[in-house]
């Protein structure tokens, strides 16, 4: 008499599971990809003052060169997001990783701002593909009690970076000239790949919805389940209802994401023309304000650090009190932005409200990331990701072009700020509008739909 191959539904196992070895080393190894991630965006922020100081350009030169880095990124995160759902979270995570550091390396080469431009796009590339691919992994590998804190502490990385990258300028700009942020960027990925390689876990439900028989689902199983006994009969398998087991457009919009997915899109959208803006302008914007090149570089550092602390804080109170909770730092975030534009004000005032008002932006951004995964089911996960963060990526390349249009216009700081901070007033009110979603009973409709066998793609 045959006996019954056990199975094992691996999205129930993870979920409820405790903390563990295999948790700390996917969230370690996703902490570095957006450290370095963070290194590499932030690289063109913090040196954009001493890059058109060495070609002698103007401030509105910059602008095309932060539009190019962005189309890179909307590039690379719609790509990745599809290679993720295709080939897996490990080959896109890795392959985004080379994409934004080999360019990085090649940046120092440049002899004018528009090959700095050229390497900028193509960095770009990775550093918007990376994102998918991140916040699938850690989405799918965290208990579902964790998995907004665990995205978004995974996203302290990608603030530290910043931090980072922002001293490097600061203290090294000066003797070694603007290069230098983009050869640290572009070392620390290149050594950062090879350790992907050798320690980077699949995520188990990935496998297990597209690759059940992968040799690999019962040793990872194994790994993030050591007291679990089995057997070569076992079976691993992930429930998901009958309809959703290829991706296609149409699954971003049923159901209950029929109103997610435009509130999303909306709230990306949005919330990048505050943070994606604030960030590439940073440094210049404070000069104008009055404050020191070395000081700007450091306060963007500063603010970095300050972001860190309320990624963590807005982290657990969403995962307590649902996406409401980012309307207390979008607001801050504004109110900040936009005080920070009033003349005459000290440098003491000005490093405060640049401090808060960056960390704050930073918050509600990562926010967005740590809410997102948690609408969609682990098949289209990448993909859908991809396209949400791309929506974001889709306002980055505008709000820095139309900053650059407001500089040459020579307006005052007053109304540049304004023009800023206002859209994250949009990002308060969709991720309210989420929160009810979430709560409603819209949420448990797919529980509702008949569950088909798991079968391996073609």
């Amino acid at each position: 008499m045959n006996t019954p191959a056990r199975e094992i539904d691996v999205g129930e196992l993870l979920e409820n599971r405790k903390l563990g070895r295999f948790h700390a080393v996917a969230f370690l190894l996703c902490f570095l990809i957006l450290f370095v991630d963070g290194l590499d965006y932030s690289a063109a922020n913090v040196g954009a003052p001493a890059i058109l100081r060495a070609f002698n350009a103007d401030r509105a030169a910059m602008g095309t060169v932060l539009v190019c880095g962005y189309i890179g990124i909307f590039i690379g995160s719609v790509v990745f997001g599809i290679v993720g759902d295709r080939y897996g979270r490990r080959v896109g995570a890795i392959l985004g990783v080379l994409a934004y550091s080999l360019p990085a390396l090649l940046t120092p080469l440049a002899s004018s701002l528009d090959e700095v431009t050229v390497f900028r796009f193509l960095a770009g590339i990775g550093i918007g593909g990376v994102v998918p691919n991140t916040i699938a992994l850690l989405t799918e590998t965290a208990p579902k009690r964790l998995r907004v804190s665990a995205v978004m502490a995974g996203f302290v990385g990608y603030s530290l970076g910043n931090a980072t990258i922002g001293q490097v300028a600061a203290w090294f700009t000066p003797a070694f000239g603007w290069s230098i942020v983009f050869l640290v960027a572009g070392v620390a990925g290149t050594i950062l790949s090879f350790v992907l390689l050798l320690g980077l876990p699949e995520s188990i439900p990935f496998l297990a919805a597209t690759k059940p028989d992968s040799p690999r689902l019962p040793a990872l199983v194994k790994r993030a389940a050591p007291e679990l006994p089995l057997s070569s009969e076992s079976r691993f398998v992930l429930r998901r209802p009958a309809n959703e087991t290829k991706f296609s457009l149409a699954l971003l919009f049923s159901g209950y994401r029929r109103y997610a997915t435009p509130l999303l899109w909306i709230a990306f959208f949005a919330e990048s023309l505050t943070y994606m803006t604030l960030s590439a302008w940073f440094a210049v914007i404070l000069e104008a304000a009055g404050l020191a090149p070395t000081s700007a570089a450091l306060v963007f550092s500063y603010s970095a650090i300050g972001g860190i602390f309320a990624i963590l804080i807005l982290g657990r109170l969403i995962d307590r009190v649902g996406p409401k909770a980012t309307v207390l730092s979008a607001v801050i975030a504004v109110s900040a932005i936009i005080y920070l534009g009033t003349p005459g004000l000290s440098p003491t005032l000005i490093t405060a409200l640049a401090i808060g008002g960056l960390a704050c932006a930073a918050a509600t951004h990562q926010s967005l990331n740590g809410i997102v995964g948690g609408f969609y089911p682990t098949i289209i996960r990448g993909n859908a990701v991809g396209y949400a963060t791309g929506a974001g990526r889709v306002a980055a390349i505008i709000g820095p072009g139309i900053v650059a249009g407001l500089f040459a216009a020579k307006l005052p700081l007053s109304e540049i700020v304004v023009f800023i901070a206002a859209p994250d007033l949009v990002v308060a009110a969709a991720c309210v509008a989420l929160d009810r979603l979430q709560r409603s009973r819209l949420m448990i409709e797919d529980s509702a739909l008949p569950v088909t066998p798991l079968k391996q793609p073609a």
